[in-house]
């Protein structure tokens, strides 16, 4: 309707100035689309079902994945829910979206001339599908009831309980039973697994360990300023282009927000305006079912529940795969509980699927009511919009305030407790509603002033709901602690040291424990020189990338998982094992308590202790690494073996990795370091997951900081590819331009003008 400016600073952030939010949202989708147009048309094809379309049959099966479980259909939902205002702004941004392309056709992004196909308009569904597919990645443990079953059928059920999800006694707090038999045979367990396979979306989500954040927020009275302190780093997959698109926002007399946004959807999801800030991380409740269906066999689209067949909603999907003339059809039955799911995979017993992302929900209201909240009251107001993912959110504001919500929805069950899949017939197991946002976990300026979060228990027994028994290991949130220390006055400094730590606490409590196993045991003059470097790295457990202590550590715990769990549970069942997050606490009690089930030999029918298991991976750790890193133990270094490789999607096309890729570069940490830098398990030791935006920012003064990996444009012509690769990997900061007039004296603008 007006002219928009358009900033670019030396980074390549995007700073929009416009006079409505529809002419901002325009503009943003615009200046996504000139960074990000083929990450943000591969996401919807993701979840769209229309991967098959531009790869042909080696998509067909997340094709129908998603389209049994219904990402476009959720959206659907959402957006008869949205106000007004909020479809009003993702029209306008769908119509900037399209009138980049519109203007470019010819020369959009080169991955579209390599796959040989152009770009469909953007519509305002396909944003809210690319946030669905967020709740996917950030919000379940289907995978893990798949696991669960399947365990139970390999090893029994004396031995999975024994690594069924628990949270060690040590660990802090945030604020302050199996149901039924078994029907799956061991003959189910290959599809079991490869249903929770193809939950992964091709490979775009992967339940690592490393899938996790970090926040924290400094009350005003401890920082330098009246105003309050926050920090975040979220932990998600890394790759390139960045999950993450930086850009701010300056809607006239009503925001100045900046920020991060998944590329594909308007607005700022995480950082702050003039007013307050506020960043996320994963609360990892249990927000997904799967429930046993029985089908009448005189009409498969009946199901039984309460004695009685009830019709399913039968919908026909449509997807096309590449080379072929006509569209494939895909029945998918919903009942009470959800999408029957099994099917993709063709398991003899039918499941349903039951999720809150599935029940309609209004996110990107809340999206736009956190970019215009004033303080804690209109902030708190605006979240109850937002409800899955469910997030541990933290705030600070400019007057000192600083405050705590897991908020989204979070189910109240009957009966049992989520950690296999359900009887369905009845509704012993179902859902009876959700926990009012009234009484989820919340605090406001506790004494302490000081709140953080990473992803640990956020609720002590005395809570009366339910969350989740599937929390992440609390080692990184101990690490941020003492990062942080005791102090009268925090600065930026301090939320820097913490932020990009690689002090690991499993070491600090693991590491005794191998000591004295292995003092205990007899060893050669190559492996006592070994313990030594160890022994003296364990005084001070820094993961640094030149540093041979932290390469020794991280070895043998891998060999020591190996040895424990992969005979028993076979290749296949392992690796999903090794992607099942509640692993290490299950793993680690078991090594504190000296005692387990799991501690034998399959092969030998020989009982082993601990003792043992921590001997023998001590020398298959010691001989990898002799052979790997040389012969003299102090030469050794964890960046040798830990590196970062940013790889693009297309990487794997021929010759593309070359021209695209970066890296590798070594980096320090590991799962466990406040600096989170996970690895993939079963192929050491390259990371996958880490923080791919570094973000703080003083309130009082507006000072920000943040490193994004690897860039901010998607193009691999553009500067701002991988200009802050080298920043982000060792662990430095930019400043974040936020006041008007520092917008202004940018040298790059773009005028976008009304058409006539």
């Amino acid at each position: 309707e007006k002219p928009v400016e358009i900033y670019r600073d030396e980074y390549g952030v995007p700073h929009i100035i416009a006079e409505s939010l529809e002419d901002l949202c325009f503009a943003h989708g615009y200046v996504q689309a000139q960074d990000r147009l083929w990450q943000m048309d591969m996401s919807r094809r993701g979840v769209g079902g229309k991967l098959s379309e531009i790869i042909g049959e080696d998509g067909s099966e997340t094709d129908e994945f998603t389209l049994t479980v219904g990402f476009v259909r959720a959206a659907e939902n959402n957006f008869r829910l949205l106000s007004p205002e909020a479809k009003a702004a993702l029209e306008a941004y769908a119509a900037g979206v399209n009138a980049y392309m519109d203007d470019n056709r010819g020369r959009l992004s080169p991955e579209f001339a390599l796959l040989g196909y152009e770009p469909e308009p953007w519509k305002p569904l396909d944003s809210l599908s690319i946030a669905v597919y967020m709740s996917w990645y950030l919000g379940g443990n289907m995978q893990s009831e798949l696991f669960h079953a399947a365990l139970i059928e390999q090893v029994g059920l004396e031995l999975a309980e024994e690594i069924f999800p628990d949270y060690p006694d040590h660990g802090p707090i945030i604020a302050p039973q199996l149901q039924g038999e078994s029907v799956f045979t061991k003959e189910d367990v290959p599809n079991l697994i490869r249903l929770a396979r193809i939950s992964e979306l091709g490979g775009r989500t992967t339940y690592v360990p490393g899938l996790g954040s970090n926040n924290w927020v400094i009350s005003g009275d401890l920082a330098p300023g009246k105003g309050a302190i926050l920090a975040n780093d979220m932990h998600l997959a890394m790759g390139l282009p960045s999950i993450w698109h930086t850009s701010h926002l300056i809607l006239k007399n009503r925001f100045n927000v900046t920020g991060v946004m998944f590329p594909g959807i308007p607005g700022i999801i995480a950082g702050f305006n003039e007013y307050l800030a506020w960043g996320f991380t994963n609360t990892g409740p249990d927000v997904q079912d799967l429930y046993l269906l029985e089908l009448n066999p005189d009409n498969p689209h009946q199901y039984l529940y309460m004695d009685e067949w009830h019709d399913a909603e039968m919908i026909i999907e449509e997807y096309l795969v590449k080379g072929e003339n006509e569209p494939r059809q895909l029945e998918v039955m919903v009942t009470r509980f959800g999408p029957e799911i099994s099917r993709v995979v063709d398991l003899e017993t039918p499941i349903s699927l039951r999720w809150t992302a599935l029940e309609g929900t209004r996110e990107f209201d809340a999206v736009l009511g956190m970019m215009d909240a004033r303080n804690w009251s209109e902030f708190i107001m605006v979240m109850e919009n937002f409800m899955a993912p469910t997030q541990n959110v933290v705030y600070a504001d400019r007057e000192g305030n600083i405050g705590y919500r897991a908020n989204g929805l979070i189910p109240i069950r009957r009966s049992g407790n989520g950690l296999l899949p359900s009887d369905g017939t009845t509704n012993r197991y179902e859902w009876i509603g959700y926990i009012d946002w009234a009484e989820l976990p919340v605090l406001y300026n506790p004494p302490e002033g000081i709140i953080v979060t990473a992803n640990h228990r956020v609720v002590d027994d005395d809570y009366p709901y339910f969350i989740s028994s599937q929390w992440a290991s609390p080692y990184r949130a101990m690490g941020i602690w003492k990062e942080l220390g005791d102090k009268p006055v925090y600065d930026l400094d301090d939320m820097i040291r913490a932020q990009t730590s690689y002090y690991n606490t499993q070491a600090e409590i693991l590491g005794p424990v191998f000591i004295n196993d292995l003092k205990a045991a007899k060893l050669d003059t190559l492996e006592q020189s070994v313990l030594a470097v160890f022994e003296e790295w364990l005084q001070e457990p820094v993961e640094g990338a030149d540093l041979a202590g932290p390469a020794i550590y991280n070895v043998l715990y891998m060999r020591m998982l190996e040895r424990t769990f992969a005979d028993e549970m076979g290749e296949d069942l392992y690796e999903r094992f090794l992607h099942n997050r509640a692993s290490t606490n299950a793993f680690d009690r078991m090594i504190l308590s000296g005692e387990s089930g799991w501690f034998n030999d399959v092969n030998t029918s020989n009982n082993e202790t601990r003792s043992d298991i921590v001997y023998f991976a001590f020398i298959d750790a010691a001989t990898y690494l002799r052979e790997t890193l040389g012969g003299d133990p102090q030469e050794w270094k964890w960046g040798d073996l830990h590196t970062i490789t940013f790889k693009h999607n297309m990487g794997s096309v021929d010759l593309l990795a070359r021209f695209c890729d970066r890296g590798p570069y070594p980096v320090g940490g590991g799962f466990h370091t406040p600096a989170n830098m996970s690895y993939q398990l079963l192929d050491p030791y390259g990371v996958t997951h880490s923080a791919p935006w570094r973000f703080m920012v003083d309130m009082s003064t507006y000072e920000a900081l943040d490193a994004l990996a690897i860039g901010n444009s998607g193009h691999p012509f553009s500067p701002h590819y991988d200009d802050q690769a080298e920043l982000w990997v060792e662990g430095r900061y930019k400043e974040m331009i936020f006041e008007l007039e520092d917008v202004r004296s940018l040298p790059e603008l773009l005028v976008l003008e009304p058409r006539t």
